[in-house]
């Protein structure tokens, strides 16, 4: 009978443990709660965040819920907020506030948020969330300088690097930097040059690291030659502290005009100038190494010289460039315009000549075949005692034959063009 009473006794005590517990457990699932989506959130270096804040239990009227915001990270400085406390709405079960970058510059920084207590709401388990600041990365500025002189017109580059990533970096968003004409300029901007579609500021789109634009010479003007444009680049009045300028954040440009006149004289030739360039866009050595037109007599030269006002060049020669200046009265010569975009492989680098006509050359550059007309040569002065002559317009015959026939007899001075420098003969 004790074993039957001492049974019925333990069964009784454990249905009423039970019961307490389920009532606990009833109450501690009515009871309404506050928490995080998330403890641990992560503020990116560009972008918004959003946290969001839930309730175990829609409010029947709008729910003001504060927040303290802690950290080391500095608001205002390092980012904004939106607001100070999430409002849930009636009937709603969460709310957001949006958190956005601004000059996160500093590492290792974080923003604390914690939830302050409300009547009838109680904390959940995330009742803290810890924001890490991802930094922003800085960004250089410069011009890319291709060209420094300006005879008709040329493209600026202006490129922006990363910090850590460096010419692989992107803008996230368009990029406006000033542009400042210096006051050191000699030449005056729109009177003798101008820039593209008048621009003060340069864009950097988004997604791009680089842009350009055109700088050109006036077309009335006629006082300009040897006066100097000097263009700055200004930091981006949008969140300057993220940039920094580069090596090249000055742009000085001489405008230019080469004259016939500016050359007259005696000039001796000296050397090809183009070799590394054969060399590196592989055309066969057996089509040039021994026989492009460098064999010179000692006292060759050509005079740069008027005739009753008429521009003559005059071969002076027994070497190679008889076989292309082969009038020894001379070849007349006039200005024709200025060839753009012409390419130094080696280099790497784009440039301009001007292009004159002169008449009755031989067109085939050969000791062994003439054919005379009028083609274009490029000159060029270096300084008072230098110049270049671009042999930019010729039938490759003597040399370059073979790859001029794999070019389907298309000439490309890119490619078979003949840069010769000469040097003054002193009398």
């Amino acid at each position: 009978m004790k074993i039957i009473f001492r049974t019925l006794s333990n069964f009784l005590l454990i249905a009423i443990l039970a019961i307490l517990v389920a009532s606990c457990s009833d109450e501690d699932s009515s009871t309404a709660k506050l928490s995080f989506s998330r403890s641990i959130y992560i503020l990116p270096s560009t972008g918004n965040l959003t946290v969001e804040l839930k309730a175990t239990l829609a409010p029947e009227s709008d729910l003001k819920v504060p927040i303290n915001i802690e950290g080391t990270a500095v608001l205002d400085e390092d980012y904004e907020i939106s607001a100070k406390e999430f409002i849930i709405k009636a009937g709603e079960t969460s709310a957001t506030l949006t958190l956005t970058p601004k000059s996160n510059l500093t590492a290792n920084r974080e923003i604390r948020l914690s939830i302050n207590p409300v009547t009838g709401y109680a904390l959940g388990d995330k009742k803290v969330a810890i924001i890490p600041v991802e930094v922003k990365e800085r960004i250089m500025y410069t011009f890319k300088p291709t060209k420094f002189r300006l005879l008709s017109e040329i493209d600026i580059f202006v490129e922006l690097n990363g910090e850590n990533s460096g010419t692989s970096f992107k803008a996230p968003t368009n990029i406006v930097l000033p542009l400042e004409i210096d006051p050191a300029s000699t030449a005056e901007l729109d009177g003798d040059f101008e820039l593209e579609n008048g621009i003060t500021s340069i864009t950097i789109p988004a997604g791009s690291s680089y842009t350009h634009f055109k700088i050109k010479i006036k077309e009335d003007a006629d006082d300009f030659v040897g006066k100097t444009a000097i263009l700055n680049l200004k930091v981006p009045i949008d969140n300057p502290e993220l940039y920094y300028p580069g090596s090249f954040v000055s742009y000085n440009i001489k405008l230019d005009q080469l004259r016939f006149t500016d050359m007259l004289g005696k000039w001796k030739p000296v050397e090809i100038k183009d070799k590394d360039n054969y060399i590196y866009i592989d055309i066969p050595e057996e089509d040039w190494a021994n026989s492009l037109p460098e064999r010179n007599g000692t006292n060759d030269y050509l005079e740069f010289a008027q005739d009753d006002g008429i521009d003559k060049i005059i071969p002076h020669l027994t070497g190679d460039l008889k076989n292309f200046f082969c009038n020894p009265q001379g070849h007349t010569i006039i200005f024709d315009h200025i060839e753009k975009g012409l390419y130094n492989w080696v280099a790497d680098l784009e440039y301009d000549v001007p292009y004159f006509m002169i008449s009755q050359v031989n067109s085939c550059f050969s000791k062994r075949k003439t054919v005379l007309g009028d083609v274009f040569i490029g000159l060029d002065k270096i300084d008072d005692n230098n110049i270049v002559i671009y042999f930019h317009d010729y039938i490759p015959t003597d040399f370059f034959s073979s790859t001029f026939e794999m070019f389907d007899y298309e000439f490309d001075a890119d490619f078979f063009g003949i840069t010769y420098a000469f040097t003054r003969v002193e009398e």
